[in-house]
């Protein structure tokens, strides 16, 4: 007997990416200019589709659970796919040589930054792509100066809001590591896990 699933859409994907970074339904529906009650419709069909729970809800709002941050990368990384998928059988236009300074803290380099450049460069193939490593602040500053073009780092400690744009592609959930056999792994266990988002 053949058993049916319904498969989420991309636009479930745009949905739920866009709730889980406003934090509301609301604040979701405005960003993308439709109806809550569509959002709302979507998040519940991909929820039950997955089957887990992405977010817990509240009167505030949303508060996107453990299993929702996991599936926030893996619904990222497949609408890049189907971005760079579509740019492959775009019209071939030469793209003229440039440069492009980036800025990255070593927190986020290793998790982001090989796939991030490797998507920018098979976009942009004659852009010469030149890195800095260093903290936050000395970034930020670097920023404000027009120094770099962009920078990859946590949102969350930025001092200067108003002069930087920031656009988020990446949360991720708070873990606590501890050795086998610490006296509070068993207490961490038996408490549900609690994410909380960078920005």
């Amino acid at each position: 007997m053949l058993k049916c699933t319904m498969a989420f859409t991309l636009r479930q994907l745009q949905y739920f990416i866009a709730v889980a970074e406003e934090g509301t339904v609301s604040g979701a529906a405005q960003s993308l200019s439709i109806s809550q009650s569509a959002v709302t419709e979507a998040i519940k069909e991909l929820e039950g589709d997955l089957g887990v729970a992405l977010f817990e809800r509240h009167r505030r709002g949303l508060t996107i659970t453990h299993k929702g941050h996991q599936f926030y990368r893996h619904a990222n990384r497949i609408l890049g796919s189907v971005s760079d998928a579509r740019r492959s059988f775009a019209p071939e236009q030469a793209s003229a040589p440039g440069s492009l300074q980036l800025g990255v803290t070593s927190l986020v380099a290793g998790y982001v930054l090989s796939d991030l450049l490797a998507r920018y460069r098979r976009a942009y193939p004659n852009i010469n792509v030149s890195a800095i490593e260093d903290n936050g602040d000395y970034l930020e500053h670097l920023l404000v100066g027009g120094e770099l073009d962009v920078a990859v780092m946590v949102i969350s400690n930025l001092r200067d809001r108003v002069a930087l744009q920031a656009e988020i592609f990446e949360t991720s959930p708070y873990r606590l590591w501890l050795p086998l056999g610490h006296r509070l792994a068993d207490a961490t266990l038996s408490r549900s896990p609690t994410s909380c988002p960078s920005r």
